[in-house]
């Protein structure tokens, strides 16, 4: 669920931390008609760069996605979208320490007055964590994710989700997930699946079953494409069941050759 919430986060983005990263020296002459029209040799070949990004990591074409990073870090050695692209890459390949280090950089990086943007990349460590099985710095993390930036629904859709399905007791927090869970979806007018989904599973964690199947009900309504996951949560609550979410395993170096 973590990773699938990430993905959903940087598709919505448009991969827009990947042009600014590429096309940082340009950001003077405004974003504009700069980046839609190319006004020099150089920020055509920044957009053709940025372009060949975005479609090896949908491919998961990870050489060439190292061989595009690497031709940026020269360029861009203090950049914060460079290392939060860094760190969204390695969670994609699951290599969950690799990208909190890369997200602690971009944090460093980041003038402390971007509150927005750096609630931003407290959710993406927190995902890592997650993934990695580290709840307690996860949970730390979105903490001061919504603390910075009280209007990322994001931040409080992943907290909701954390603290209502954690494998560990000592996580979960049943009615302080239906409560940000909740509040997101009333801001989104409920019309969020995802959002429908985490409300339901902190319903689930505080035993009220009823509205979880009422609200999971209506995820699957308004999802689109693979629904599979939202079936197999109401069939969970159907049965009175509450969901945990396990770690996702992450990849060794051996492991990784193979992919």
């Amino acid at each position: 669920m973590f990773l699938r919430l990430l993905i959903i986060q940087i598709a919505v983005a448009g991969f827009l931390a990947v042009s600014q990263a590429i096309a940082v020296e340009e950001q003077a002459r405004g974003w504009g008609s700069a980046w839609i029209v190319p006004h020099s040799a150089e920020e055509r070949v920044a957009r053709e760069r940025s372009d060949r990004l975005e479609k090896a990591v949908n491919a998961q074409d990870w050489a060439t996605v190292a061989k595009i990073l690497e031709e940026l870090e020269p360029t861009s050695p203090k950049s914060w979208e460079l290392q939060s692209i860094e760190g969204y890459v390695a969670t994609l390949r699951h290599l969950y320490l690799e990208a909190v280090t890369y997200y602690d950089r971009a944090l460093t990086f980041l003038p402390q007055s971007n509150g927005i943007e750096g609630s931003k990349l407290y959710v993406d460590r927190a995902t890592a964590q997650a993934l990695n099985g580290s709840y307690h710095a996860a949970r730390v993390d979105l903490e001061k994710a919504i603390a910075l930036d009280k209007s990322n629904l994001l931040a409080h859709n992943n907290y909701a989700w954390l603290l209502a399905t954690c494998p560990d007791d000592s996580v979960r927090d049943g009615q302080r997930a239906v409560k940000h869970a909740r509040g997101a979806s009333e801001t989104l007018k409920h019309g969020s699946p995802m959002v429908l989904d985490t409300l339901a599973a902190a319903e689930a964690e505080i035993g009220d079953f009823r509205s979880a199947v009422k609200d999971e009900k209506r995820a699957l309504s308004l999802a689109k494409g693979d629904r599979s996951l939202y079936s197999q949560h109401l069939q969970s609550y159907m049965m009175a069941n509450p969901v945990r979410e396990a770690p996702e395993p992450p990849k060794t170096p051996a492991s990784l050759k193979k992919s």
